[in-house]
């Protein structure tokens, strides 16, 4: 997903002219044929929406079933890879089949599609490649778990049924919701916890898979009300009956912020509380911190479901980075060699949310320490 950029060099010979082979060896080099279609793949798989939005929080499941287990997380550098591998093949499928299902509904509203100019044969072989990848990643998984092999398909079934005709559950109300948080968030998450724990070769507790269910499942409702609310008139002119449209902003809202969001934060709660991970309650409390700077200083209100002109999403930033970043160091210390390069590739990996929030550190730190001076001048 990351282009390979051409390396410009030049070499100038005042009185010979240079022979074949210098020219050859200083040319800029031809793009390759993987480096020009990964930003093509990434583009159409709107890669940029769900890379740290979907994967970061699940990551974070991860290294805290590790942590619960007792067991070494250099052990699980190439489960943690599979799981990557099997949830970007996933997501890729769900933004196509978005894209593809939505082609007419976007072409009503004015919104660019990405596989509107797409020709058939390369609808059909992306396709193709995500089902056919998906078929062996699902294989593996039932080699190493019945269970996690029936949640991951359970994730690529569930959006299936959101997404295409004739069951389009996307235009089913309270059926749409359920769909698209249990394919975005409740399958991915359990299918996480048990993948972890099959291939590490130990038993969770119980209560851990179900509180993992719960606030997923709760999570991703509130999300998704999010996301229709958000695009309630874009729906509305389209004509395409989403739960905010059927039930009205007002009842959507209702159920996210008194029903959705209580149970989220109560289930949430549950994990900190079994993980026992100190560093991740003390991340929560800088998380805390930030949402009142950005507050106080640039008007951003936090929010649960409602958009507004300046807002966030509630507890996003901190699922998206201070969390699976505290969960990562908690069940890797004391560093070692693997632990740090897990560390340094997780960082670059999910890098834009992380260098957000250092930034919004940076800026609070920054204007603490204007005030303290003027404070000591005062004095």
């Amino acid at each position: 997903m990351i282009g390979i950029g051409n390396l410009r060099c030049g070499l100038h010979i005042p009185v010979y002219p240079p022979s074949p082979s210098l020219v050859f060896f200083f040319m800029p080099p031809r793009p390759s044929l993987l480096s020009s279609w990964l930003p093509k793949l990434s583009k159409l798989a709107r890669a940029q929406e769900w890379w740290e939005y979907k994967l970061a929080p699940i990551l974070a499941t991860a290294y805290a079933t590790a942590l619960i287990t007792a067991a070494p997380l250099s052990n699980l550098v190439p489960g943690l890879l599979f799981l990557l591998a099997s949830l970007i093949v996933g997501a890729t499928y769900v933004s196509l089949l978005n894209d593809f299902t939505d082609r007419a509904e976007d072409q009503a509203a004015g919104k660019p599609n990405r596989l509107a100019s797409a020709s058939p044969g390369l609808v059909r072989g992306l396709f193709g490649l995500c089902l056919g990848s998906g078929l062996l990643f699902g294989w593996y998984a039932r080699r190493l778990s019945l269970l996690a092999a029936l949640l991951y398909l359970g994730a690529w079934v569930a959006y299936t049924l959101y997404s295409l005709p004739p069951f389009r559950w996307k235009t089913r109300g309270a059926l749409g919701l359920l769909a698209d948080a249990a394919g975005a968030h409740l399958f991915p998450q359990l299918f996480t916890v048990t993948l972890i724990s099959a291939w590490l070769g130990r038993p969770v507790p119980l209560p851990w898979l179900l509180l993992v269910g719960v606030w997923s499942l709760a999570c991703g409702g509130r999300n998704i009300i999010w996301h229709q609310l958000h695009d309630e008139e874009n729906d509305v002119r389209t004509q395409t009956p989403t739960f905010v449209v059927r039930w009205g902003a007002l009842r959507a809202r209702h159920l996210a912020e008194r029903i959705l969001f209580p149970v989220e934060v109560a289930a949430f709660g549950g994990l900190l509380w079994l993980g026992q991970a100190p560093l991740a309650w003390l991340a929560l409390l800088v998380y805390g911190g930030l949402v009142w700077f950005r507050l106080r200083q640039w008007g951003i209100v936090p929010v649960v479901a409602a958009p507004r002109a300046k807002y966030q999403l509630w507890l996003n930033e901190y699922y998206e980075g201070l969390y699976p970043l505290a969960m990562l160091l908690t069940a890797a210390w004391p560093l070692r060699a693997v632990d740090a390069g897990l560390l340094i590739v997780h960082g670059l990996l999910f890098s834009q949310r992380l260098r957000q929030t250092a930034l919004t550190l940076w800026a609070g730190a920054l204007t603490l320490g204007a005030r303290l001076r003027r404070v000591w001048r005062l004095r």
